[in-house]
């Protein structure tokens, strides 16, 4: 069982991860155009600046990014407690 909880919780945090990059990318190059898809493989998005950023350009509080990041986090929670007493 702690198996399945690591494979879910897993998948679950590296595709909130691959979204949350996917957003990054979408906003550069929408921002910068080719530049900034270059830049969006170069640079890492803040935690912290790029939604501020993002809300500051766009004039929309990028609710999205939020619950994306909130569902990594959740993710990370089940592999951490799926994998309590391995060693």
């Amino acid at each position: 069982m702690k198996t399945i909880g690591k494979i879910i919780g897993y998948l679950i945090w590296i595709g909130a991860g691959i979204l949350m990059f996917i957003f990054w990318l979408m906003a550069m190059s929408k921002w910068l155009g080719l530049l900034g898809t270059i830049l969006a493989f170069v640079l890492c998005p803040g935690l912290v600046i790029f939604p501020i950023v993002f809300w500051i350009v766009e004039g929309v509080f990028p609710v999205f990014y939020f619950i994306v990041w909130g569902v990594g986090i959740v993710g990370l929670i089940i592999t951490g407690l799926s994998s309590i007493g391995e060693d």
